[in-house]
């Protein structure tokens, strides 16, 4: 089994003064929202880390329809990014385990806020290979 260390809103997490680590579905969540906001060519080690969604989601003039199926498309192909990183993984012959691996994508909703159309709404289901629903949602601002 894998761990990380836990991560909220972009910090580490302390407990008792320790740091504290996630693993399992919670890991998996954290992996799937790491890679989805992390801005594709940020990390110079991995350019390919990450996605695009919020280069195609803010700012742009394309219709919305459109623009949502460009950020679906986009967060498709950021998860199954993770999920050949996560097949390097096993191969590599680091034990993880099945409610960490994702077994397959099943749904990706991106949705506009009506009040403010500089808002997105973003929902990603999947499967773990443990067989559990994992669903997980954040929001991408042009703000």
């Amino acid at each position: 089994m894998s761990y990380d260390l836990r991560i909220i809103n972009g910090d580490i997490v302390l407990q008792n003064g320790d740091l504290r680590t996630c693993q399992d579905s919670e890991k998996l969540i954290q992996d799937v929202l790491k890679i989805c906001l992390t801005k594709a060519g940020s990390n110079p080690i991995a350019p390919w880390y990450g996605s695009y969604v919020s280069r195609s989601l803010v700012g742009n003039m394309l219709s919305t329809n459109i623009t949502m199926q460009v950020a679906q498309s986009q967060l498709q192909s950021a998860i199954e990014n993770l999920m050949a990183l996560q097949k390097a993984q096993i191969k590599s012959g680091q034990p993880v385990s099945p409610d960490e691996l994702i077994g397959s994508i099943s749904n990706i909703s991106v949705n506009r806020n009506k009040s403010d159309p500089r808002i997105f709404a973003v929902q990603v289901s999947i499967i773990s290979k443990g067989f559990k629903p994992i669903t997980t949602a954040f929001t991408i601002s042009g703000i």
